[in-house]
């Protein structure tokens, strides 16, 4: 019935109208005050994507939309429904955390969040932050992560003498692709908005590809690989007083998805099915308690069910039929106290317990208890700035089967440094200890998990600078940043896909070392009273070394999945009303074992992607309608061994509001 619904409104939404993206835009490109919004550039380094650039980058996803930051590496595993991660600075996507509104996304199952599944439809911000976010007043496990995506949703904004608001979007495209969402805004009084957001998705995915290497020119279609999905979000919005500040929300998503098997010379595409059934809800209060103290209190309560079917498996059953249902209990407390003009302090400690049930015979039936807890502070003098903070970590756990996994206690520092040379010029340094417990899946999974597997340590070094000028001149904007960094890991768990995307083999490598630096320019040039020209080139050199045994043929070999040199390209024009841009992607070779032989090596990639949008009023309505060409050269490439990527694709969409 839902499905019904949703797809009507995004018929009504046709109707009078053609293809769009992101409407917000349409409201802030005729003149920008930049001056104005200029930010203190942040002590370990940050990158930002806003709604208007994800239609430059051709993003769907929360996944696409961060593709294009310098020292990211987006393992994608084929498809619109294959698993998305994101690692940063080769530290493996388990060490990238992710805020939805200040409160963690969490997967203690599998510690990867796949950032596919996040739509952009109610996104308004996404920044990614090193080693933790820049606002003190943030829970304890922004701080516990080698570094965090921080999401923010879009809050609810009413033209003058309006209650409500309605959204109508919809996305087709290759592949079958079908994509109608909506958004709903009401305010119900001065201090309480209520908001709902909800869309549908279908798509059957059987993409055309190629396999290197069998010396034929004949294509391949990816089967099995089909989509539907509902995600339905809604959230409630209110002042308490007049400094406080509360939001409820609620999140349901439910999808299925077949997992085609890992392509190695056309072999059979595999019947595997995917379920997953997923719900939150969330709260959090925030006041102001005088001029020098602030609070943050936060809850969460999650439940993940995911199944997962094989009908070819050999077993005495003719089948695999697996069934998890994971949950977390989340709450925290966190505060600042502002000494002086100075000087602050910040205090947060999270308390959660997570569960995880499953059909499996023999299983371990796993249950954690965390305490993190944080205690730092921030110095402003002259020029200079100084942030440090110490993090402890306790994790207990209990299972019905064996033995579990034994009780720690860890203390992780972090400390950050910026000096500002010139008005336009901040140099930076930052070093954080970093500790990551094994998930479930590492220690439990039955029959390939591993509980001898250590927690992983990881150390981290950055040096750099940012030099960002605002002009009145023709070049508008200017930008240039440089990080040096050094990360030594001991005992770095790696998960690698074994037979498809459900099964995967976890180890401990050993010691890593990951020499690295990332490379960032932003330029606004305007070429005339309504026309500006951007461009925006990132840059990451990543050396990933294997450290552990001196003596052994892979030491000092460039560790799995870790390109030496990624490049993100960004070029288009804007104007008030329409918008062109083009996007380069390009990763150089890697290997998917640390034996760096020509046996495993996974050939680099170029790719191309251009979107155009345009905007205007039908009827007195806003419209956007927007069309993305992605893979404009239709190149066959891997980001995954065994996993190809889509060739050329295109997606049209029409917004508008009501």
């Amino acid at each position: 019935m839902l499905r019904r619904l949703v797809f009507c409104l995004a018929f009504f939404a046709l109707a009078p109208h053609v293809f769009a993206q992101q409407l917000d835009s349409v409201q802030h490109i005729k003149e920008v005050k930049v001056n104005a919004s200029k930010e203190r550039p942040s002590l370990r380094g940050s990158q930002k994507a806003d709604t208007l650039s994800f239609l430059r980058t051709s993003s769907y996803n929360v996944a696409d939309a961060i593709r294009n930051f310098a020292g990211v590496i987006v393992k994608d595993y084929g498809g619109i429904g294959g698993l998305k991660t994101v690692s940063v600075r080769s530290l493996g996507a388990s060490h990238t955390g992710v805020l939805l509104d200040g409160i963690a996304i969490s997967n203690v199952q599998t510690g990867q969040i796949d950032l596919g599944k996040l739509s952009l439809d109610n996104v308004e911000s996404i920044g990614l932050y090193q080693a933790q976010p820049d606002d003190l007043l943030s829970n304890a496990r922004a701080f516990s992560n080698a570094s965090v995506v921080v999401i923010k949703t879009k809050q609810p904004n009413f033209e003058a003498g309006r209650n409500n608001r309605l959204l109508l979007k919809y996305t087709a495209g290759s592949f079958g692709l079908h994509n109608p969402a909506l958004q709903y805004d009401q305010k119900l009084s001065k201090k309480w908005v209520f908001s709902l957001n909800s869309a549908y998705q279908k798509a059957k995915g059987d993409y055309q590809f190629k396999v290197d290497g069998d010396g034929s020119d004949t294509l391949a279609v990816r089967k099995n690989s089909a989509i539907e999905n509902l995600q339905v979000d809604v959230a409630l919005h209110g002042k308490i007083g007049e400094s406080g500040k509360l939001t409820l929300r609620g999140n349901y998503y439910n999808s299925e998805r077949g997992l085609p098997n890992a392509v190695i010379y056309y072999n059979p595409t595999g019947r595997q099915t995917l379920w997953n059934k997923d719900f939150f809800t969330q709260a959090q209060y925030q006041q102001q308690l005088g001029d020098a103290w602030a609070l943050l209190a936060s809850v969460k309560y999650s439940r993940n069910y995911t199944r997962y079917n094989d009908p070819a498996y050999l077993n005495l059953q003719g089948q695999l039929d697996n069934r998890y249902t994971e949950k977390e209990y989340y709450q925290s407390i966190a505060t600042t106290y502002k000494a002086s003009e100075q000087l602050s302090f910040n205090y947060a400690a999270d308390l959660f317990f997570n569960t995880l049930h499953t059909n499996l015979y023999g299983y371990a039936y796993p249950t954690r208890s965390t305490l993190l807890q944080v205690l730092g502070g921030r110095y402003r003098i002259n020029n200079w700035i100084v942030e440090g903070n110490i993090l402890h970590t306790y994790i207990k756990e209990k299972v019905k089967s064996g033995k579990a996994s034994p009780e720690k206690s860890i203390f992780s520092p972090t400390l950050a440094l910026a000096y500002q040379a010139t008005a336009n010029l901040t140099l930076r340094t930052f070093y954080k200890d970093v500790y990551r417990y094994p998930t479930f899946n590492d220690l439990y999974y039955t029959n390939f998990g591993n509980r001898k597997l250590n927690p992983e340590r990881a150390k981290q070094y950055s040096l750099g600078y940012v030099f960002e000028k605002y002009r009145d001149s023709k070049i508008k904007h200017f930008l240039l940043s440089t990080d040096f960094y050094y990360n030594q890991i001991s005992d770095k768990i790696v998960a690698l896909p074994n037979k498809d995307l459900f099964i995967w083999t976890m180890y401990n490598l050993g010691k890593v070392a990951i020499y690295g630096a990332d490379f960032k320019s932003e330029a606004g040039y305007q070429i005339d009273q309504k026309s500006t020209l951007q461009i925006s080139l990132n840059y990451t050199y990543q050396l990933g070394l294997d450290k552990s045994d001196p003596e052994a043929a892979v030491y000092n070999n460039q560790i799995p999945y870790t390109p030496q040199h990624t490049v993100a390209l960004n070029v288009g024009v804007q104007q008030a009303r329409w918008s062109v841009f083009y996007n380069q992607i390009f990763s150089s070779d890697r290997y998917y074992s640390s034996d760096n032989s020509r046996a495993y090596l996974v050939k680099g990639f170029s790719v191309s992607d251009v979107s155009a949008c345009y905007n205007l009023r039908l009827y007195n309505k806003p419209l956007i309608l927007s069309a993305e060409l992605n893979n404009v050269f239709n190149q066959n490439y891997y980001v995954v061994r065994s996993f190809p990527m889509p060739g050329t694709s295109i997606r049209l969409t029409i917004k508008t509001i009501i």
